[in-house]
């Protein structure tokens, strides 16, 4: 056996090619980050399972270099670099086309951009396409299709220069302080994210950004050296057993194998905590991504090590097999996620779990064919193997190179036609920019903000306010149910535009107040992107007086910080019920989910939900004697 040191302590077999665990790890990272894409409501911290994927992938990777560097092979670049791009190339090939190929046969909102997309995914740098082009991973109104590759790119990058520090490393080996540089720049990668990091602000950039975001790759790394790295023989590393001449642990190698799969476990606990209490706030980008990174090397380190009873939890089947083909599903959970979500609910308008089940099936059969027809091949015999058995070729690998063609040709052909037939912007993109412009020729035709003057505020009793009592102030969501607003109550005065938050909602209340222009009755639709806090309902209260009533839209879609704003305005309602009305937007939009957008979250352009559900909201607040 070769073993693994820590100083003087072995720890860890590295003679077996695969290690007891890792499948399962990886299988628990890629539920949290499949849960986050597709339900992002119940893991809201399931982004932290990219760290963890991060960092067994910067273990594994460096664990073939240094066993190289150990065989006296060098780097052998020869090898490392097309076995790299055979693991990642053959399956994201395969799903490209085919994606865009469905997605223009399905819904073709999704292709926007996607030429683009396409071309950025294959080089590996979509990850700075994305940034570049002001995508949001935390956005998700017009989620890009490919959008979850800038993972894959990351890790391409991250391959590319590996080689080289390693090679530093190997190189002043011999000065002890060849740890120090993957730490060195862990630290650095942290820092930056740290620094560069805006609270409030649209964190893709540091998330996204490689050198942001190589904490984990570079603890990995760091991982690996230490169980991999051979050094010098030393007496006191253990003596040969009387049975089969394997070192026989000594105190140190005792005690670390004692408290590893302990650490391990509690590590495990902490990312789970992570998963389910996270959010994408400062916490995150200034100490959390950094947390989960250290906590997934201890959890590596603790499975892996000789005798841990953690491999026994980590080779449960189910979890071991999501971790097995984990880049598989990585690869196809997400288009097939939007494909359903687009499909499913015109077809069975029912409630229930039907885009799940959908998706999931679509997956398990998009992962299958690509894992029997292209990845298992090009792993075993190499990636022109796909497509052309050579001399190894049979009966059953001629028609799978066969299948293979047919598929890849049929996929490309719709590729095109789906990179020619992509639209510039989304259908509701489109819509929304028709209401706007609507909005602003009423503005200008009727002088609602800038000619008429607002009626004073008058004394509770209230009674039903009409539109030229009322001013709206909202988001994207009001936007398109502005015709409904204006056929509900004639004269209101409507001031909707996309991607708005409560810390706008302040500001427009705020302008509108120095103009003279807010009315009596302020509507605020304003919880979809973002989370609200106390203090910004407080302000805006100060703000509105006494005289005004706040008339506060909860909001609808699956988003982590719906819930928690959602019951902030729930309960900031029945505290101030005597100036605050809350509306039940959420209720209504479940009621009525066959009319509302591919997206999920927005109200049909014709139909008047929104507007009715404040108009009943305002009436019942009345009735009840405000």
């Amino acid at each position: 056996m070769v073993w693994a040191r820590i100083g003087r302590t072995r720890i860890v077999d590295v003679s077996s090619q695969r290690f007891v665990g890792l499948d399962g790890i990886k299988g628990f990272a890629l539920i949290a980050i499949v849960l986050y894409h597709c339900k992002q409501s119940v893991l809201p911290g399931g982004f932290y399972g990219v760290d963890v994927f991060f960092t067994v992938s910067g273990f594994l990777t460096a664990l073939g270099l240094v066993r190289a560097l150990n065989r006296g092979r060098g780097l052998d670049l020869a090898r490392y670099l097309p076995r790299r791009a055979t693991r990642i190339y053959p399956a994201l090939l395969f799903m490209l086309p085919a994606v865009v190929t469905l997605a223009w046969l399905v819904d073709r909102d999704l292709l926007v951009g996607i030429r683009d997309q396409i071309i950025t995914a294959a080089l590996g740098c979509y990850n700075w396409y994305a940034i570049a082009n002001g995508q949001s991973y935390f956005e998700q109104m017009s989620p890009q299709i490919m959008r979850h590759l800038w993972y894959v790119g990351v890790l391409m990058q991250f391959m590319l220069v590996l080689p080289l520090i390693v090679g530093v490393m190997w190189k002043i080996r011999r000065t002890r302080l060849s740890l120090l540089i993957p730490l060195g720049l862990a630290a650095a990668s942290a820092t930056a994210m740290w620094l560069l990091y805006t609270p409030g602000g649209d964190p893709t950039r540091v998330y996204f950004g490689t050198d942001t975001h190589a904490c984990g790759l570079m603890l990995g790394v760091a991982l690996a050296w230490i169980i991999a790295y051979d050094g010098e023989p030393s007496a006191t590393d253990g003596e040969p057993s009387e049975t089969d001449g394997e070192p026989r642990p000594g105190l140190g190698a005792r005690i670390w194998r004692a408290l590893a799969p302990m650490l391990a476990f509690l590590s495990l606990i902490a990312l789970i905590a992570l998963a389910v209490t996270g959010d994408q706030n400062e916490f995150a980008f200034r100490g959390g991504i950094i947390i989960a990174s250290l906590l997934a090397v201890l959890l590596i380190a603790g499975t892996i090590s000789t005798d841990s009873w953690m491999q026994d939890l980590m080779v449960f089947k189910p979890l071991a097999a999501c971790g097995r083909y984990s880049y598989g599903i990585y690869l196809w959970h997400w288009p097939m996620w939007l494909l359903s979500l687009a499909v499913v609910p015109r077809l069975i308008p029912t409630p229930g779990p039907w885009v799940w089940a959908v998706a999931a099936i679509l997956t398990a059969v998009a992962v299958a064919a690509s894992w029997k027809l292209i990845e298992q091949p090009a792993g075993a015999y190499g990636a022109a193997f796909v497509l052309w058995p050579g001399k190894r070729f049979t009966n059953r690998q001629i028609a799978r190179a066969v299948i293979v063609a047919l598929l890849m040709a049929g996929s490309i052909a719709g590729c095109v036609q789906g990179v020619k037939d992509a639209p510039a912007k989304t259908s509701i993109e489109i819509q929304l920019e028709q209401q706007a412009a609507e909005l602003e020729r009423m503005r200008e035709l009727n002088g609602t903000m800038t000619k008429t003057a607002v009626p004073q505020p008058r004394k509770p009793k209230h009674t039903m306010p009409s539109g030229g009592e009322i001013t709206a102030i909202g988001d994207s969501v009001m936007l398109a149910s502005s015709n409904g607003l204006n056929a509900a109550f004639p004269g209101i005065q409507v001031d909707a535009e996309v991607s708005r938050n409560m810390g706008n909602g302040l500001e427009l209340v705020r302008e509108r107040l120095g103009e003279g222009m807010l009315r009596q009755w302020v509507v605020l639709g304003i919880g979809t992107n973002g989370p609200a806090d106390v203090g910004q309902l407080d302000q805006i209260s100060a703000a509105l007086g006494s005289d005004r009533v706040m008339v506060l839209v909860n909001a609808h879609g699956d988003r982590s910080w719906i819930p928690p704003n959602n019951q902030l305005f729930s309960d900031y309602a029945a505290a101030h019920s005597d100036s605050v009305v809350l509306v039940d937007w959420n209720a209504a939009a479940e009621g009525h989910r066959d009319d509302l957008a591919s997206d999920g979250i927005h109200p049909g352009m014709t139909n008047d939900y929104y507007a009715q559900a404040v108009r009943q909201a305002i009436e019942q607040w009345i009735a009840a004697g405000h």
